[in-house]
This record gives structure tokens, C-alpha cells and sequence, in this order.
């Protein structure tokens, strides 16, 4: 009696497609049974950003593009835990239990920069005052606390966040580069507003020139 197979022109490849239906089944089985476990679902939320992991919002309104607990967990076992679910359709017992402890690490180092930044921000409302009178010209000797970069239609410009030696925060905002992090600068600028932002009183600075 003939079978499909005597219509195949290439068993070769009948053979491997009927293997390979079998590994996808397979794969479709062992994802449905680890997805159906709580520890399952969350590892996969977290190896792929999803729910509680997704790119969110940050209460300062800026975008993050990488959930904060994935940011602090990204490496080459993360990637390799990734494809492991995707070659096989979820992760063994002990796998899991591994990503899992990873979820644990990422969330106590963001709570720790968390508590980092809170303690920071705390000690500048607790120091910072504002220096003296806007429109006023006079120079400034800073140390540089944190550069960001920013792309816009105009071109490139830099956020400083500086102090003075008194503890005095000093921001500005413009197409000039201070420095890097940590550089101490002594600029001649011209004083544009007094602003709070948390808290924090600062100083916002204008057209500097070195000193």
C-alpha cells in the first residue's frame, strides 16, 4: 500500500520537516507548562519586557527605555538565558530559579541607587541656597557633578549639575562642554534664574567663559 511518503520526491527533507514539526511541537508544550507556573511567567516577563518589566515612564516624566531592574541585571548570561527560551520554549527548573535570583539582585541594586539619589538630592536641599541676584555677572568656581548630553533640532547641548564649595547647586544648560564629571571649573557667567526642582534650590547659569 502506498504511503504520502512514496509521493515525496526528497525524503530527505519529508524526514526533516516532520522532525522539525516535532521540535516545534515540543518547544509550543514545554513553553505552555513553564508559562503556566507564577516563577515561568515572571521570568519570561523579565528576560523580554513584559508587564511589570516593560520600558516605563519615570516619575520625573523621562522615558525609560530599559526597565530599570533589566538595566541593572543586562550581561551575557541574560542574552544567554533569552535564547535558551527561544530555542526551547522555557527554561529548566533550575534555570528559572537563577533568573529569578537575578530579578532579586537587579531590584535591591535600584533600590540602593534609589536610596543613593534620595540621600544626594536631601543633602543638597539641606545645603543649596541660591547665589546672587539674577542679571548679575560674576564668576563661578564649580566642580562639575554630572554631564548629560542632548540631541535636539537645533544641534547638540550639555546639562551641567555643578556645586560650589559651599554646596550650592550651579546648572547650566547650553552648547558649551564645561568638562567632564568630576572636573573642577572656574567659569564667568551670568547668573539667568533661581529655580527649585525637588526641593533643591539652583542656580541657573548663562553664557559662561572660562575664567
Amino acid at each position: 500500500m502506498a504511503t504520502w511518503k512514496h509521493y515525496v520526491e526528497n525524503e530527505a527533507a519529508y524526514e526533516a520537516a516532520i522532525a522539525r514539526n516535532i521540535s516545534i511541537n515540543a518547544r509550543k508544550t514545554r513553553a505552555a507548562k513553564w508559562l503556566a507556573t507564577a516563577d515561568g511567567a515572571r521570568a519570561n516577563a523579565f528576560l523580554f519586557e513584559l508587564d511589570e518589566f516593560e520600558p516605563t515612564y519615570r516619575d520625573d516624566g523621562k522615558f525609560d527605555a530599559t526597565h530599570p531592574v533589566v538595566k541593572a541585571s543586562l550581561g551575557e548570561f541574560y542574552g544567554k538565558m533569552r535564547s535558551s527560551v527561544n530555542e526551547w520554549g522555557g527554561l529548566t527548573e533550575g534555570q528559572t530559579k537563577v533568573v529569578l535570583a537575578m530579578i532579586e539582585r537587579g531590584e535591591a541594586r535600584v533600590a540602593e541607587r534609589a536610596k543613593a539619589r534620595e540621600e544626594a538630592r536631601q543633602a543638597d536641599a539641606d545645603k543649596s541656597g541660591w547665589i546672587g541676584e539674577i542679571g548679575q555677572r560674576r564668576v563661578f568656581d564649580l566642580t562639575i557633578r554630572m554631564v548629560f548630553e542632548m540631541s535636539g533640532m537645533y544641534g547638540t547641548s550639555y546639562l551641567h549639575v555643578m556645586h560650589d564649595v559651599d554646596g550650592n547647586v550651579v546648572v547650566y544648560k547650553g552648547t558649551n562642554l564645561l568638562g567632564e564629571k568630576g572636573n573642577a571649573v572656574s567659569v564667568k557667567a551670568t547668573i539667568k534664574d533661581h529655580d527649585s526642582r525637588d526641593g533643591v534650590k539652583q542656580t541657573k547659569i548663562s553664557r559662561p567663559v572660562a575664567a
